[in-house]
């Protein structure tokens, strides 16, 4: 089975390039989450994603859209990113208008997590959407974060 993984879109339809999946024909499609915050597009996005059929997981810019308290909690958990917190908050009112109540409590009943053995579909981790193992975690730090999914 021919899967692709399409993340990270951040409402930006330029970006949402649908010419190489269309060429590489897969049998699924799954999404990765951070669907429509940071970019002109928001709705487009996720009415596209939508008439797709698209199953996905929530990412964490879709979380704080419903959940405003979630951004703010990763702002308090990282002081050293509180400036760009601060900015995603005041660009994700825009988002919530460009997207309307319907599409934004759409992406907050998005999952954390799509189980599709063999495959587990998560945005960052198990436990956060905002929080994943760095770059140069250890194999150790990856199984105790990911292993509990198998």
């Amino acid at each position: 089975m021919r899967i692709a993984i399409v993340s990270d879109i951040h409402g930006n339809r330029t970006a949402f390039v649908l010419a190489d999946l269309r060429q590489i024909s897969p049998d699924l499609i799954l999404h990765g989450g951070d669907l429509a915050h940071g970019g002109a597009s928001p709705a487009y996005i996720v009415d596209r994603i939508r008439e797709f059929g698209w199953d996905g997981v929530l990412g964490n810019t879709d979380e704080m859209l419903p959940m405003p308290e979630s951004l703010t909690e990763f702002a308090r958990q990282t002081p050293k990113l509180q400036s760009l917190c601060a900015a995603i908050e005041e660009m994700a009112a825009v988002t919530r208008e460009a997207l309307g109540p319907d599409r934004v409590a759409l992406l907050g009943s998005l999952p954390r997590i799509q189980i599709l053995d063999p495959i587990a579909l998560i945005h960052a981790s198990p436990e956060s959407t905002w929080l994943a193992p760095m770059p140069e975690a250890s194999d150790a730090e990856l199984e105790s974060v990911y292993g509990p999914l198998r």
